[in-house]
């Protein structure tokens, strides 16, 4: 067996030194402590904050564990309170820097992501994705704005018409827009085409002078002077009213409902019927009493009805606009009567109800809008005229005036009022019309060969010839669906 001889050292402890002890007690304890007082030099301490404030944070709770296991108690306690107070301010600091990055684009760094919680980066990745959804809506509004200002700025000045389908008129027939359709109708017939030509409905019938009302969606046809009355929707017939004495004036509601002036001689009778053909009521007006009526407009919902008589009276003209009420409002009213208004040298061959609330009247000399929305009507606005009316158009609950523009800027100026009466824009132009028409928020005047198109604000977006004749324009809510009706077919209208 092998000898193993022990050196003595110097202490007599085996060979190792107390120098060469304390030697390796201070390297597996880093950084260096002052052995007398267990604390670490503050220079030391304020250069290894400094350098690696984590290092020290961790070797402060390694030397906590030590200390557990009872070696170096004073130390460990040390530590461990160093190591607390670092944790917190690791955590305040992660804290700070998660509220810099909340709505930034770009991610944290590698070392950041490995000294962040599981939670803690799930909340940066939110966040992340609530700035990346936050400038997608920011870029989408910007561009929808960019659109509309473009689209509502640009002018055309070309149309581009395009075949569709053959659509053959009837020799003396007239092609009108029938709520967004085309009706043909004539002495020998009426049809229904939508503006893809294909036919919803025909009916036939023989006129001498057909006469023709249309509100929204439904259209009623009469010969002047004849006893029957057809009554159709853009789907189909609805029904057809037959009337012991002649038709002089009809009315079509867009329920359904139509009203009919009847000539008696010294007496007018005036007619109401439902939207199923059922007469649901009816009045006499005496020539001398009441006067010759002019015009005759139903409400919407096909309950209320305005008569405009013209009566002669100690040499004045005078003009009575009469309301009625067939509802259940108007049953304690002498034959429904709810209100009359008298207008003196004036004549109104013009009523209209701009909604179930609302009737407008027009005369040579003033637009009068009354409030129909109580049982007895209010006369609600009062506009006076200084200049000669050349024509009144309507469509939508808005009504136009025509004049001739006396600063001779243009040919005519035209004035849209809404349903309370209130101005809504005015235009100029310098066509030659044939048809002027409201749609949405716009104005199209056309004759057979050109077509100018407006805002309500008197903004200009087209004006442009057509290489064609049209007889009938058809406007869209979209400026994009105009269609027309020409010789013989039915085109598209692209404006470019």
């Amino acid at each position: 067996m092998a000898k193993v001889e022990q050196f003595p050292d110097q202490s007599g402890k085996n060979g190792i030194t107390e120098d060469v002890k304390e030697r390796g007690q201070q390297e597996n304890s880093a950084p260096a402590l002052d052995q007398k007082t267990k604390v670490m030099p503050e220079e030391l301490r304020e250069r290894a904050e400094t350098q690696v404030p984590d290092d020290g944070l961790l070797m402060g709770r390694d030397i906590g564990k030590s200390a557990d296991h009872g070696k170096t108690s004073g130390v460990g306690e040390a530590g461990s309170e160093r190591g607390k107070d670092g944790e917190k301010g690791k955590k305040q600091s992660r804290k700070k820097a998660g509220l810099f990055r909340i709505g930034s684009i770009l991610p944290g760094s590698e070392d950041d992501k490995k000294n962040l919680s599981y939670e803690e980066q799930i909340d940066r990745h939110r966040s992340r994705i609530r700035a990346y959804r936050l400038f997608g809506v920011v870029i989408l509004v910007m561009v929808l704005l960019l659109a509309a200002l473009f689209f509502n700025t640009r002018h055309y000045s070309r149309a581009e018409i395009k075949k569709i389908r053959d659509f053959v008129a009837e020799e003396g027939a007239v092609c009108v827009n029938f709520d967004g359709y085309v009706l043909q109708y004539g002495p020998n017939g009426a049809a229904c085409a939508d503006t893809n030509g294909r036919v919803r409905w025909t009916i036939t019938y023989e006129m001498d002078q057909p006469i023709i009302s249309m509100s929204g969606d439904v259209a009623a046809i009469a010969d002047y002077g004849g006893t029957t009355i057809y009554v159709m929707n853009t789907r189909k017939q609805l029904y057809t009213v037959s009337t012991s004495l002649p038709i002089h004036k009809i009315s079509a509601s867009e329920s359904g409902g139509v009203a009919a002036i009847l000539d008696d001689r010294s007496k007018t009778w005036i007619r109401l019927y439902s939207k199923e053909g059922k007469e649901i009521a009816y009045f006499i007006r005496s020539m001398r009493e009441n006067g010759y009526p002019m015009d005759v407009a139903v409400s919407p919902d096909g309950r209320k009805v305005c008569v405009s008589s013209l009566l002669m009276k100690d040499a004045e003209v005078i003009s009575n606009l009469s309301f009625y009420n067939f509802g259940k409002e108007g049953q304690d009213y002498e034959q429904h009567l709810v209100g009359n208004f008298e207008y003196t040298n004036e004549v109104f061959p013009y009523v209209r109800f701009l909604g179930n609330k609302s009737c407008a009247a027009a005369s040579d000399s003033r637009l009068v809008v009354f409030d129909t929305s109580s049982t007895e009507p209010q006369n609600s606005f009062n506009n006076m005229l200084t200049e000669d009316m050349q024509g009144i158009f309507e469509s939508g609950g808005r009504i136009a005036l025509l004049f001739t523009d006396l600063t001779r800027e243009n040919l005519y100026r035209l004035d849209i009022y809404g349903r309370n009466g209130k101005k809504a824009g005015s235009i100029g132009f310098t066509m030659v019309y044939d048809d002027i028409q409201i749609k949405g928020d716009r104005i199209y005047i056309n004759n057979e060969q050109s077509m100018q198109i407006f805002t309500l604000s008197g903004r200009e977006i087209f004006n442009g010839g057509f290489d064609r004749t049209v007889k009938a324009l058809i406007p869209s809510l979209r400026l994009g669906g105009l269609a027309a009706v020409t010789e013989n077919e039915i085109d598209s209208i692209k404006l470019r």
